[in-house]
């Protein structure tokens, strides 16, 4: 029975200075790094809309339709896969389209948070709304 107690006593004190080193780093980090450490997890999209292979104008009017009603449909996040861009001749079309689409929904309203799958529409293939 001893030597489960001290068994139990030093994966205490190993935990106990994880913790202290987690809280260190987090303390010493500097203001941009502690607002990644308190941001809470991403919820889990409520729906999904998959834009691939949609034309431009069809692509923005789903979104636009879809996000306007996402109260009376009962989404709190809803998550628009409009890919990367990798399949265009040039620029990323529908990203970008998009993007900018999300920014006049948010400002009249109907959206509160755009949070792009890397934090920046460049490079991202997914964007979740709320």
């Amino acid at each position: 029975m001893c030597k489960k107690k001290d068994d139990f006593s030093k994966l205490l004190e190993e935990y106990s200075d994880m913790d202290f080193e987690i809280h260190k780093r987090e303390k010493d980090s500097d203001p941009d790094e502690q607002k990644r450490f308190l941001r809470p997890p991403p919820q889990r999209p409520d729906h999904t809309l998959d834009l691939h292979g949609m034309l431009r104008e069809d692509a923005l009017r789903k979104v636009e339709i879809t996000v306007k009603d996402m109260k009376a449909r009962g989404y709190l996040v809803l998550r628009i896969i409009t890919g990367k861009g990798k399949h265009s001749q040039s620029e990323p079309v529908i990203r970008d389209s998009v993007n900018d689409l999300l920014i006049q929904l948010k400002r009249a309203g109907h959206i509160k948070n755009i949070l792009w799958e890397k934090r920046v529409v460049n490079g991202s293939g997914f964007v979740d709304v709320s």
